[in-house]
């Protein structure tokens, strides 16, 4: 069997959804998707753009391996403890897919950075676990207008938002300076398939993105695992924020 015969068998099942087809295919083979966190949100969405067949992936953090990432970063076994997020990862999603091209940025985002590899993809996930990095992707995805997914959890439940810049709201329209509760001193509890439904959730608005299907861009979509329910809160975006100027300056 050929290369491409084994392609199109890997991505059979999604080939024939009359949503994608072979030219959807074609789309997701040239797409380049920045993940920014390749812990508990990052790992499912990792592995499912990989599986869908993303072209190109970017796999950015600076953190190690440890055991009480197991619970929820399926990415990662017991061989993995101490070795760097991103060398695992990218072993398993290879694995997985031999067809995939990535880039490994063993670093947590910072500004400079951000700036400097974003223009590189077509969309980016905000897989983080705090906000300061997350303010970080905010501003330079919207400085440079690509969108990125953002999601947070803890617990039983998560949220996501797609931010389009110019159309939809993003985090600085609901804090301008930044503000937010402070960083916890101590973990946040999480059960492991918590991340597993936000991560996954990630990964599907990237592809409909890509095939130019709705996005969750008007307003938080929000998981509670207990009671098994979605909620949508919409968000307007705010005439005074930087995503909505045309300048895109950021806020000093």
């Amino acid at each position: 069997m050929c290369p491409d015969d084994k392609r199109k068998e890997l991505y059979n099942r999604q080939i024939i959804m009359k949503e994608i087809g072979e030219e959807g295919q074609q789309k997701l083979a040239k797409a380049s998707v920045l993940v920014v966190g390749c812990g508990g949100l990052g790992a499912p969405a990792l592995y499912y753009l990989a599986a869908m067949g993303i072209g190109h992936l970017g796999l950015c953090d600076g953190d190690v391996v440890s055991i009480s990432n197991l619970n929820r970063q399926l990415l990662y076994t017991m061989d993995d403890i101490g070795k760097p997020k991103v060398t695992a990862a990218h072993k398993r999603l290879l694995a997985l897919n031999p067809y995939l091209e990535t880039t490994l940025y063993e670093k947590f985002l910072s500004k400079n950075l951000a700036e400097s590899i974003l223009p590189n993809y077509d969309i980016a996930l905000d897989c983080l676990d705090n906000f300061a990095g997350r303010f970080v992707l905010n501003d330079a995805c919207v400085t440079l207008g690509i969108p990125f997914v953002h999601a947070g959890v803890g617990g039983f439940g998560g949220q996501l938002l797609t931010v389009t810049p110019g159309i939809s709201p993003c985090l600085r329209c609901l804090f301008p300076q930044g503000e937010y509760k402070k960083e916890p001193s101590q973990p946040e509890g999480v059960i492991g398939a918590t991340p597993g439904v936000l991560g996954s959730m990630q990964a599907l608005e990237v592809l409909k993105y890509l095939l130019g299907l709705p996005l969750s861009n008007d307003g938080f979509v929000v998981y509670d695992g207990i009671s098994m329910s979605f909620d949508k809160v919409k968000l307007m975006a705010s005439p005074q924020c930087f995503c909505q100027k045309s300048n895109n300056q950021l806020l000093q």
